[in-house]
This record gives C-alpha cells, sequence and structure tokens, in this order.
C-alpha cells in the first residue's frame, strides 16, 4: 500500500511538473509576425540594390535579420500563392491552383492549427484568399484562429496579437498591406489619377518591359506604394517596442508574389514567382535566423515550408502531409530547387511548371500554341499593360518584347544571374543541356510525388464544388489514375506526330480532363505542323458537352488548316455563351480577320460580360475600336475608386 501511495504521489509531482514545463516552453517561444504586401518583386525594394527610393524601416529589419536573394512564392497570383503558404504544400496538390477558384479542403490544410495546439495565440488580421469555400471557411476557421477580420467576427478593428484573451501565450499574427498591390496602378489610363510623388523619369525600369512612358508611370505610382508601405511596417515596429514585445518577436516581411508590371505577377517568369523576404529576429532568437544578422542568404524558401519553419520554430512536430520544409530552427532543412506552378490568367488556361536551384530558373509549358498576352479584366486596367498592348498590335515593339503575345517554345531555360529577367531562353543550346535534363527530370518528378491536379478544367473542379466534393480526397478514394493523365499531358505538351494515335483515343474517354488533353494535344500537333490530317473524332469533339474540350478542338482545327470551319464553330461557341472560345480566338491572331463582323456583332449583342469584355479586345487588336472601349465607363469608374482607395488609405488599424 505504501508502495502505491508512493508511486501515485510521484505520478501527481510529474503532472504537474510536466504541466510546468509545458507552460515555461510557451513562455520560452517567440512570437511570430507575418508582415505581409502585395504584387512587389525584390527589384523594388533597396534591401535588394533598388536605389530610387528609401525604406528606413525595411532597412532595421534587415539590419537585425536576414534579406533572402532567393525566396519564392509557389504561384505568381496572390491565392494559389497564399493556398500553399497556409497549408505548408504546394496547391497543386489540393487542385487549389486556380487562381480565384474555390475549392473544398480537409482540415489539415491550415498550418496555424498546429500552432495553437502548442500553446499559440493565432491571429489573421489581413486577408486570407485560400481558395476555398464559404462553406469550408465556417467550419474549419475557429478552429484554426483564435481571432480574425472579416470572418466570424463584429470586432474586425481590434484584431489583436495582444489581446486581452491572449492571456499571455505567444502569438502566430498576419497583418496585411494593399498599398503596392496592383489595384493601386489600375485607373485605365494615367490621365485617370493624380501623379505620383516619384517622377517617372527618375525610376530605372526592368528590361523585360518597353520603355514608354505608361511603364514608367504606374512603376513610379509602384514605388510610392512601397514607400507607403515602408511606413506601415514602421507602425508595428514602434508598437512592439512600446508593448516591450519586440524583444520576443521574429517578423517575417514579404510579398506574396512578383510585381505589377507586365509579364510579372500571374506569369510563370520569375519576375513572378520571386518574392521579397526579410526575416527580423531579436537577439534572443537570432541563433534560429539561417545567416548572421545583416547578411543575405542565397538559401532557397518557398512559401510552401513557412507552415514546416513555424511549427519547427515553435517545437512542434510537422504533420506528415506537409510537403514543405523547415527552413530555420532546430531542425532545419536546405533544399535543392524552388518549385512553382502557374495555371491561369482569369479564364485562360494554360499551365506552365517552373523549377529554380538559384542558378537557372526552368519553365515546362503544356500549351505551348497559347500566348502569354491574353487580355482579363483585372490586368488590364494598368496603363502600361494596354499602351503595351498597343505598341505590339500597331507594329512597334522591339523584338524582345514581342514573344509575350506570340505561341510559345515548349520549354525554356534562364541564366538566373546574367538574365534575371528571363528574356534568353538557353533551351536549345548545347552547352546547357545537361542543366536542362536535369531541370526537366526534377520537374516532372514533382508533379508525379505531390500528386498534382493542377491539370484538372476549371468547370471540372466546378462540378466536385458543386456535388460537395473534395478533389483532393476523390483522387485518392477513388484511385484515380493520375499517372495516366501525366503521361497524357506530357504528350500533349510536344504534339509528336507519332502520338496521334493516342490522342485519338483519349478523345473518348469518359472523363473530360482527358478528353481536354487530347484535344489540346492535336492543337499542339497542328501549332508544330504535325497534324497533316484532320480526324473524324477532333470534328466530332467540337460538338463536346465540356466548353473546354469544344473550344480547343476547334482551335486545333483551325491551327490545321481549316480556319473557316475552326473559327465558324469558335463563333458558334461564343453566341452560345462558351467564353473559352473568345480565348481561342483572341490568340489566332490574322487568322481571325475574315470574320471580324462577327466578332464585332458578338461585342455588341453577347449577354455574357466576359465574352464581350474579350471580344472588343479582339477588335482592339485589329484598330476596330481604340483601347479606351475595353472597359465602359462603369467599370473603369470602380477601377479609379479603388486605385484611389489604395493611395489614401494605407494606414495600418493598429493592434489594441
Amino acid at each position: 500500500m505504501n508502495n502505491y501511495k508512493i508511486k501515485l504521489k510521484f505520478a501527481l509531482l510529474l503532472m504537474v511538473f510536466s504541466c510546468i514545463w509545458s507552460k515555461a516552453q510557451n513562455v520560452n517561444q517567440p512570437n511570430i509576425l507575418f508582415l505581409v504586401v502585395e504584387d512587389s518583386s525584390p527589384y523594388l525594394f533597396p534591401a535588394y540594390g533598388n536605389k530610387t527610393i528609401e525604406t528606413p524601416n525595411l532597412n532595421y529589419l534587415a539590419k537585425n535579420g536576414v534579406v533572402f536573394n532567393n525566396a519564392f512564392a509557389n504561384g505568381p497570383q496572390c491565392s494559389p500563392a497564399r493556398s500553399s503558404l497556409i497549408s505548408g504544400s504546394y496547391a497543386t496538390t489540393y487542385g487549389n491552383d486556380w487562381h480565384r477558384n474555390s475549392h473544398i479542403v480537409p482540415q489539415q490544410y491550415f498550418f496555424p492549427q498546429y500552432l495553437r495546439e502548442e500553446g499559440y495565440f493565432c491571429v489573421n488580421a489581413g486577408k486570407t484568399d485560400y481558395n476555398i469555400t464559404k462553406g469550408v471557411q465556417k467550419k474549419y476557421y475557429p478552429l484554426v484562429w483564435d481571432k480574425m477580420s472579416g470572418y466570424l467576427s463584429k470586432d474586425k478593428p481590434n484584431v489583436s496579437y495582444n489581446d486581452a484573451d491572449r492571456k499571455g501565450k505567444p502569438f502566430f499574427a498576419q497583418f496585411n498591406n494593399m498599398t503596392t498591390h496592383m489595384s493601386r496602378i489600375t485607373s485605365v489610363s494615367i490621365d485617370n489619377r493624380e501623379p505620383s510623388r516619384i517622377n517617372p523619369k527618375d525610376v530605372v525600369l526592368p528590361p523585360h518591359v518597353p520603355d514608354i512612358p505608361e511603364m514608367r508611370a504606374d512603376y513610379a505610382l509602384h514605388l510610392d506604394g512601397v514607400q507607403d508601405a515602408d511606413k506601415w511596417v514602421g507602425f508595428f515596429i514602434d508598437d512592439l517596442k512600446k508593448r516591450k514585445l519586440l524583444e520576443n518577436t521574429i517578423i517575417f516581411f514579404f510579398s506574396d508574389h512578383g510585381g505589377c508590371l507586365p509579364r510579372g505577377k500571374a506569369f510563370p517568369y520569375e519576375t513572378g514567382f520571386r518574392s521579397a523576404l526579410i526575416i527580423s529576429a531579436p537577439e534572443k532568437w537570432k541563433h534560429l535566423l539561417p545567416a548572421l544578422q545583416g547578411n543575405k542568404s542565397d538559401q532557397i524558401v518557398e512559401f510552401a515550408d513557412f507552415g514546416p519553419t513555424l511549427l519547427n520554430v515553435a517545437g512542434a512536430k510537422i504533420p506528415e502531409h506537409m510537403q514543405g520544409k523547415p527552413f530555420m530552427g532546430p531542425n532545419a532543412q536546405k533544399r535543392e530547387y524552388a518549385h512553382c506552378f502557374r495555371t491561369n490568367t482569369g479564364i485562360h488556361f494554360d499551365p506552365s511548371r517552373a523549377i529554380s536551384d538559384g542558378d537557372f530558373h526552368y519553365i515546362k509549358f503544356y500549351t505551348p500554341y497559347k500566348v502569354h498576352g491574353l487580355k482579363q479584366s483585372f490586368q488590364w486596367g494598368m496603363p502600361s499593360q494596354n499602351a503595351w498592348d498597343d505598341l505590339y498590335h500597331k507594329g512597334n515593339c522591339k523584338p524582345e518584347h514581342k514573344s509575350y503575345y506570340e505561341p510559345k517554345t515548349n520549354e525554356a531555360l534562364f541564366d538566373s544571374e546574367n538574365d534575371p529577367w528571363n528574356m534568353n531562353n538557353l533551351a536549345d543550346d548545347p552547352a546547357y543541356a545537361e542543366i536542362l535534363i536535369n531541370l526537366r527530370k526534377q520537374a516532372s518528378k514533382q508533379i508525379i510525388e505531390t500528386r498534382d491536379l493542377g491539370f484538372f478544367p476549371k468547370a471540372v473542379r466546378d462540378e466536385f464544388v458543386s456535388r460537395g466534393i473534395s478533389l483532393y480526397e476523390w483522387v485518392r478514394t477513388e484511385n484515380y489514375p493520375l499517372d495516366e493523365l501525366y503521361n497524357l499531358v506530357e504528350k500533349a505538351s510536344l504534339g509528336k506526330t507519332l502520338d496521334k494515335a493516342v490522342f485519338i483515343k483519349y478523345l473518348k474517354h469518359e472523363r473530360p480532363e482527358f478528353r481536354f488533353w487530347a484535344a489540346s494535344g492535336l492543337a499542339s500537333m497542328a501549332y508544330y505542323g504535325n497534324l497533316k490530317t484532320i480526324p473524324k473524332e477532333l470534328l466530332k469533339a467540337c460538338d463536346d458537352q465540356w466548353n473546354s474540350v469544344a473550344a480547343t478542338a476547334a482551335e486545333a482545327l483551325t491551327l490545321a488548316g481549316q480556319p473557316e470551319k475552326g473559327i465558324s464553330i469558335l463563333i458558334q461557341q461564343a453566341n452560345k455563351g462558351n467564353q473559352l472560345s473568345l480565348s481561342s480566338l483572341e490568340e489566332l491572331g490574322d487568322l481571325v480577320v475574315p470574320f471580324i463582323d462577327d466578332i464585332k456583332y458578338i461585342a455588341e449583342h453577347s449577354t455574357n460580360k466576359e465574352i464581350k469584355f474579350l471580344s472588343r479586345g479582339i477588335l482592339i487588336n485589329f484598330g476596330k475600336l481604340s483601347m479606351n472601349k475595353l472597359f465602359n465607363s462603369k467599370t473603369t469608374n470602380k477601377f479609379i475608386k479603388t486605385q484611389k482607395k489604395r493611395i489614401k488609405g494605407w494606414a495600418p488599424t493598429l493592434p489594441n
């Protein structure tokens, strides 16, 4: 009996010690603050060499932290980039890579819930944008965040890392700043806005864009936004000092992806993927940094790494489903490659995959017959984008600036050190063959290992959402043949003559994504001049019930030498409401000239806003409308209103 009492007392003492130790661990965990800005490439910041502006508060962070030279957003737009960040995995794994398209995801998707389990008070006082349905938000956000603005909260101005509810817990808090967002620039015309504080003549434009007044004006206004963002960062530094929290807080300052200048945000080049990242740590936590304070690091990091890194810093176990690698803390790892993806701009489905080893940037294009410079109704609100369009379509573009509007090669390789703007494709240079082959292999391996769902057309994904089904879980429970789909996608991108029979076979497949890639394969064949005869199955596919299949089949027919028939079908599809047919018509260029009157009719009579917008864009390309007719006055006024809001409303709501 005495032995039993002794054992019982010992067990109780262990429990008490365990509780005390647990609390001690919480006390000794750092606070983590995310300060996130929008749409800003590293070249905009003085920490990365920009000499046009000054950013004293970011300089303070850099002095007390590390500037990362090789930080990559996995996606080049807000929602796929943030989806990768919040999940600690690649958004393609969950099918959340389509910008602005909500999906159903499992609870494991959100990394802050694991920080909460470690005693953290988790706050999102900024932006979510995680490509998830409202039903998922309602179900999981209360499990993920202690407090957040804009959802399940009536105290939006009061979301704070210093709330009384925190009760001494360490915090993870995210704040978001919109002053550098593309909507700061989208005024349609530079005549619609106040001039920037920076003289456009003083800016140094990157060479991947033409040197025209609108480009300089937009860039100057964007740099204004960077300076405003720096002031915003200063508010938080001062607030943390005042509350005596700075000495225990690690600050992550980063941009959500590349910058606003055309061929940056939304596109698969380093100008779209590279993110500015500065991580500042106080004396107590400087040992967690991957380099000495005040230094720069060439270590490769990507957004999928952020969640695992925070868990590692907090002393938590990293869940096995997370694909990112921790780059700070006791179990930090170094990665060889950054893996990136790009799926769409607007309605245009043009998937590509990219990989960087820090020295070279490789891109695999899966629909090479598509051009990048296809209009969509947000980015084309930038005066610089419209002016570049005019320059090209009027024949005044320099050779180095034409490729944006022309069909692509199957793959590209760029020397990141000597060509950071990705203008000189080395893919066909024998001297770089070994590098090309390795990066191509690694990109393909990444698709297979991460079970990439990014090759499903939007309507197919939407159909799963309408059924209340998670595509991520469905492919696993149904034992879906992803490897078979990947094999078809790869063949489709190459468009080889010997695969014609394969494409014809898959045009009859029961699944629409297989039929889409079969049609796309025939389009690639036609683009490369390898489709000498028109299969009857392709003609039949022009009537497919899935719009993506039908439009791609008609485009393949056009490229294969039957423009009259193919474009007539695309016109018919547009009149029936198939938006994707306009995507095909725009990229077919001069082939649509005989059908300009039909497109004019669509622009005037369609009740579909997207179809009207895209058809007006085609008319503008051929000089049948002026560029100022791309948007109606209501849309232009909305752009201007938002643009003024971005400039005037930059000051933050301070934590309580």
